[in-house]
């Protein structure tokens, strides 16, 4: 057995799927299935069950998953520790950030801690929430920001910025003139709402619910993806949506939407940093986590 052999078995589980852990290890599917036939045969065990749609590990696979995952994580440990020995805090760090903190908070933030620590490289991917999480427990990403947070024992979270999620409207809106509408005004009006997974969304949904309403009473128009085009429809007079008060700062500065408050329905929340439990950090991602609890702490 080698690591890559290992870290191919494990994506293979975790994604129930030869060809999605392919893709992810940059191989072809006929590699992958030759891999694991080796491993098989050293082993002299079958380690993954075929037959079904989806690849599911055999008793035998569920043992050397076990600790296959242990060994990847000291793998991992050795390495980073090894590399951490250099006096400057130098390397690669991949962020992964839902469209919230992605687009409008970690770009100014990584920019001033790339100013502090030259010899770091960042590299930011934003997808939605659910697949930021997914992917930090997986090790693609050695750290995650998202816009909200379902508690899991194998993560570790902690608030990096504040945000105010709200109600906006094309400025030529009936509303935009308003100073303020009822909870039961907000379910009839056509609405905008991003795609499920998303942090904006989910979290509106959670605060329908304790407000007492269903979020499968709203009068949903359009589904538009993440932030952007949801913002881009609702200028566009598609409907209402909310948003948060990062992503359209601009466009109520500039008379391009205009904010409506919803009677006792204010949506105040942290953005947060996500990362696995049992990961160890590389110094380089430990110097941005205590960056971003300076820059938290700095903002009150």
């Amino acid at each position: 057995m080698d690591v890559r052999q290992i870290e191919l078995f494990c994506r293979i589980v975790d994604r129930r799927s030869f060809s999605l852990a392919a893709d992810e290890m940059h191989i072809t599917q006929p590699a992958a299935s030759q891999q694991i036939r080796s491993l098989e045969r050293e082993l002299k065990t079958t380690l993954l069950d075929r037959s079904r749609r989806t690849v599911t590990p055999t008793d035998s696979g569920q043992v050397l998953y076990r600790y296959a995952r242990e060994i990847l994580a000291l793998h991992e440990r050795a390495r980073t520790e090894i590399l951490d020995l250099g006096e400057l805090v130098a390397g690669r760090v991949v962020v992964g950030a839902s469209t919230g903190p992605g687009e409008h908070v970690l770009p100014a933030m990584l920019t001033r801690f790339k100013g502090e620590y030259p010899g770091v490289s960042i590299a930011l991917q934003v997808d939605d929430t659910h697949n930021v999480v997914e992917r930090v427990l997986t090790r693609e990403f050695e750290l995650g920001a998202v816009g909200a947070l379902t508690p899991r024992p194998e993560l570790v979270a902690e608030p990096l910025a504040h945000d105010e999620i709200v109600l906006v409207c094309n400025t030529s809106h009936p509303w935009a003139a308003r100073d303020g509408i009822t909870l039961d005004e907000l379910i009839a009006e056509p609405q905008i709402v991003q795609q499920q997974g998303a942090g904006v969304r989910t979290v509106v949904e959670d605060h329908l619910r304790r407000a007492g309403a269903r979020p499968e009473q709203l009068n949903v128009v359009l589904e538009m993806g993440l932030m952007e085009s949801a913002k881009q429809a609702a200028i566009a007079g598609g409907g209402v949506t909310f948003l948060s008060r990062w992503a359209i700062q601009p466009e109520l500065e500039h008379g391009a939407l205009a904010a409506v408050p919803v009677e006792g329905f204010q949506i105040l929340r942290d953005f947060y940093t996500v990362r696995s439990r049992t990961r160890v950090l590389s110094r380089a991602a430990e110097a941005l986590l205590a960056f971003f609890r300076e820059q938290y702490a700095a903002a009150g």
